[in-house]
């Protein structure tokens, strides 16, 4: 993606990123692994695009690991709380994924999908390992990765706008999502990561 295609405000962000990280590089010789968290429609995917192209860094789309295996009934039948807590499979994207990667190895693994009977798709995707791993998607933050991710960056957006971003992004109000998501997003950013416990925080308005 070309940086002339970002707005001001989102091209501000990337270089704020691009600055943490670049200063957190410096005399390290593991590779550094960044969460770029932020709330549904936060632009979180395009900014982690054009960091990662400026930087050489790979991204590892956190969506990949939502668990598809929990019908929507169950889910509503969870609090704010297990919503948060069960959403993405974190156990198998840090040992599929993140894990090899701090190695230096290649990872390789099958994203989420709806419609298979396991919940997972058929198809591989895979990344090369890179100096610098960037763990993109809400919830990436989450405490239990705090011991193999180095940095943590919050995306931050108005609400209303980024619920105008993602209706646009869906091509639908998405009424039953947010009726489903939005407090489990709520509880988040105000209990489990409130945005003080943020290493870095970025506008993207």
């Amino acid at each position: 993606m070309e940086e002339k295609h970002l707005s001001h405000k989102s091209q501000e962000a990337v270089q704020s990123i691009i600055s943490a990280i670049t200063e957190h590089l410096v005399g390290r010789t593991s590779p550094l692994v960044v969460s770029l968290d932020g709330g549904s429609g936060a632009g979180k995917s395009t900014l982690a695009a054009e960091v990662a192209s400026q930087l050489g860094a790979v991204v590892i789309h956190y969506d990949d690991f939502f668990d598809a295996t929990i019908t929507n009934d169950e889910w509503d039948s969870y609090t704010s709380e297990q919503k948060c807590r069960h959403c993405m499979n974190w156990q198998r994207m840090r040992t599929e994924a993140l894990l090899p990667m701090i190695r230096g190895e290649k990872a390789e693994y099958h994203p989420f999908s709806f419609s298979s009977g396991n919940g997972l798709a058929s198809y591989l995707v895979t990344k090369d390992p890179s100096q610098v791993i960037i763990l993109e998607g809400i919830y990436s933050s989450r405490p239990e990765l705090s011991d193999v991710v180095d940095l943590t960056i919050l995306v931050d957006v108005l609400p209303q706008l980024r619920r105008n971003r993602h209706n646009i992004r869906e091509g639908t109000d998405d009424v039953e999502w947010h009726l489903r998501w939005d407090s489990a997003e709520d509880y988040y950013f105000s209990v489990l990561r409130p945005p003080s416990s943020f290493d870095l925080i970025v506008a993207n308005n």
